[in-house]
């Protein structure tokens, strides 16, 4: 337990710094460390406590920059989303049976959607069509947010795809994902699934290191251009599709 209690809040504190410099990133590579030393049924929804401060944090830190057109459509599909995706958990020896192929899918996604041409309304958007696809993305983050854990990789494309660069898609990103993360608790608390007593120790230490390393992350983006931001959020894009396609999609069906 004491190198979890180390190596867990340090790998939260790397991904806190990631993540408020390029927007995404930080999520997905804290779940990959945590699943190494918890098992899912711990590890997901320990992430999502962890995740949802350092969502807040963030979106706190950026909050002028947030666009909120955005965020209330993803907000509209969200909900019936979330609510589709809590009855799913009825099912849950069938989604797991068919999680891999559902990361895979995802996986293909996030590799996929942020090269895709845009089209001419996209080039040069107007208010409603900069917001075409928020409902659309806002309903599958919260039909799968319990099944995939770590949602950053499956609604990052659509910032990319309109535009948004630095502090405007780091600030509508984290409070999308604040927002996806709070619902996802009351469902881990009804089912049973997230022991806050058991983990408790280890929750605080890791959600005091996300703080810090928000706060960093903010200071260290003034240092990078828009240009260099548009690269790294690609890359971390292709490194994160790749992780969900293959570790969590292709090897876990060699393994099953």
């Amino acid at each position: 337990m004491n190198s979890i209690t180390i190596v867990l809040p340090l790998a939260a504190l790397i991904a806190s710094v990631i993540s408020g410099i390029i927007g995404m990133g930080g999520g997905i590579l804290l779940l990959a460390v945590m699943l190494s030393f918890l098992d899912h049924g711990e590890a997901i929804p320990l992430h999502a406590v962890v995740q949802l401060c350092s969502n807040t944090t963030r979106s706190i830190a950026f909050w002028k920059s947030a666009d909120l057109r955005a965020v209330r459509r993803f907000i509209m599909g969200m909900l019936p989303g979330a609510v589709v995706g809590t009855l799913a958990l009825y099912w849950i020896g069938r989604i797991e049976a068919g999680e891999p192929y559902l990361k895979m899918l995802v996986g293909l996604y996030v590799l996929i959607a942020p090269f895709v041409p845009k089209g001419k309304s996209q080039e040069s958007p107007t208010p409603e069509t900069s917001l075409r696809g928020f409902f659309s993305i806002g309903f599958l983050a919260g039909a799968m947010a319990l099944t995939i854990g770590a949602i950053g990789p499956l609604i990052a494309p659509i910032f990319s795809r309109h535009g948004y660069v630095k502090e405007r898609l780091i600030a509508t990103k984290a409070v999308c994902q604040t927002l996806t993360h709070f619902i996802k608790l009351p469902a881990f608390l009804i089912l049973g699934t997230f022991d806050g007593i058991a983990t408790g120790t280890l929750s605080l230490l890791m959600v005091a290191a996300v703080i810090p390393g928000t706060l960093l992350g903010k200071h260290l983006l003034k240092y990078v251009s828009p240009s260099l931001f548009v690269w790294m959020f690609k890359i971390a894009l292709v490194v994160a599709g790749m992780k969900v396609l293959i570790v969590d999609g292709i090897m876990k069906l060699k393994i099953n």
